[in-house]
């Protein structure tokens, strides 16, 4: 499940790199995500990674209501939460950077915060992509929703290749092998190339 906001105006926000790494897993299949019948409040897309099945899920209700979608989801496919995977923007990481962590409170995420109202527990495994905090006085709920910076766009664009790499890490051996293995990289460029 990765999160984000609905919308184009939305589309390359920081709140949205959650969005961003499965549209670019599913772009590597030459999938498109497609609204659920049953449920509209998430589009997905079902994919093979290494023999491995897997449902890449986008919510379409707003950020703050994300738990809605995740509950019926887990629901609908009889998902344990352990084999649920959330991936999100975290403003604590700095630019670069990835965590996958099992568990703990929602940070001030308020998609975290949703999800773990919805489902009645915070025992489920994260990919935590760092945005960092805004460097000037901006209040936070503009700095989440404002696009990324020229000069941040191509670690970004890293980051979400190594995000994927991490995806399929997760699937094939679980959070604690995706802990050890992605856990404390620092994805940086050289903005002159």
């Amino acid at each position: 499940m990765g999160l984000g906001n609905p919308g184009h105006q939305y589309r390359y926000t920081r709140h949205n790199v959650g969005f961003a790494v499965l549209d670019r897993l599913a772009h590597q299949f030459g999938l498109g995500f497609i609204p659920h019948k049953k449920f509209p409040s998430y589009e997905s897309v079902s994919v093979s990674m290494r023999g491995i099945p897997a449902i890449l899920l986008k919510p379409f209700t707003y950020m703050n209501r994300s738990g809605d979608a995740v509950a019926s989801v887990l629901n609908f496919y009889k998902i344990s939460l352990g084999r649920l995977l959330v991936v999100h923007d975290d403003l604590d990481l700095s630019l670069g950077s990835l965590k996958f962590m099992q568990g703990g409170g929602p940070g001030g995420h308020k998609g975290i915060g949703s999800i773990i109202r919805s489902i009645g527990s915070k025992d489920f495994p994260r990919l935590k992509i760092g945005i960092g905090r805004p460097f000037s006085p901006v209040p936070i709920d503009k700095y989440v929703l404002s696009p990324f910076l020229s000069e941040e766009v191509q670690v970004i664009d890293k980051v979400l290749d190594v995000s994927i790499k991490g995806l399929v890490c997760f699937l094939e051996k679980g959070i604690e092998s995706a802990m050890n293995e992605f856990n404390g990289l620092k994805i940086e460029t050289n903005l002159s190339d």
